[in-house]
């Protein structure tokens, strides 16, 4: 390994790498699932391959027909269609702008400790118009980064989120996830006061609390951009929740009727 001692938790890729060279990585998003090969960059001196946006087992497969065929036969210039990937389709490979690394490929930084060289392979939509064509299919747009532009370039919206964010976000949720909040919150007319975790989502309210009137949903990276100290609140668990007082959050017990009106609440806004 180039980046120290092995941590257990990549011990799959790590093995991976050791007998072949080169191994996947797939992680679930809030959103959109990532893969990436972690690997190449150190056996073969070709820049890693990262995949967005399509079923995480699909790409996981797609990923390693991609760096076979790249081994195999040669590997295709930057920004030329190929077939051999995706069946039925082509695909092409482009080079990510180095600000996306941190964000997007931990196990990579675990495993190179700096930044190689990510090459991403970019699907089009059924009628065969790629990311970048403005007549594109919007979940073909959406659904995969312009890894090719800096993060500070990408649309708002949950790949920039993720760029910016995701390295070290505290929470145990991706920073483009959901949770419940208020439009004053949001622009700053008030603080956040409470924060309740509950099967995974996050409610973060004001002194209001689920009696506010301009309850809303908002991605939690907006939220703690905006309000950095929510971090404080990270440790919660399922089924917790914090106050704050003087800038420190205190677990308190969440009762039945906090719960009752989560459900509640979270039912009405997002059907709203």
């Amino acid at each position: 390994m180039c980046g120290g001692e092995r941590d257990e938790s990549f011990s799959g890729v790590l093995d991976a790498v050791e007998r072949l060279g080169w191994g996947v990585v797939g992680v679930a998003g809030a959103r959109f699932d990532i893969a990436h090969t972690v690997g190449l960059w150190h056996s073969s001196g070709v820049p890693e391959v990262a995949m967005f946006g399509l079923g995480g087992e699909d790409m996981l497969e797609w990923l390693g027909r991609c760096v076979r065929r790249g081994l195999d036969q040669g590997w295709p210039e930057a920004g030329v269609a190929f077939g051999g990937v995706i069946d039925g389709a082509e695909t092409r490979l482009r080079v990510m702008d180095g600000s996306w690394f941190g964000g997007l490929f931990g196990a990579a930084r675990h495993f190179y400790g700096e930044v190689v060289p990510v090459s991403q392979l970019v699907w089009p939509d059924d009628a065969g118009r790629w990311p970048w064509d403005d007549d594109a299919a919007a979940d073909v747009r959406e659904s995969q980064p312009r890894g090719w532009a800096p993060v500070s370039e990408q649309p708002a919206g949950s790949w920039r989120l993720i760029g910016e964010l995701g390295a070290d976000y505290p929470f145990p949720v991706s920073p483009d996830a959901l949770a419940l909040t208020s439009r004053s919150i949001m622009d700053g007319a008030r603080s956040p006061v409470l924060v309740a975790r509950g099967e995974g989502l996050y409610d973060v309210l004001d002194e209001r609390g689920y009696q506010a009137e301009d309850l809303t949903l908002a991605h939690l990276g907006d939220i703690t951009t905006r309000h950095p100290g929510l971090t404080g609140a990270a440790y919660l668990g399922d089924d917790e929740a914090a106050l704050v007082a003087d800038g420190t959050w205190t677990r308190v017990p969440r009762t039945p009727e906090q719960l009752e009106a989560s459900v509640t609440a979270w039912q009405r806004v997002s059907t709203a």
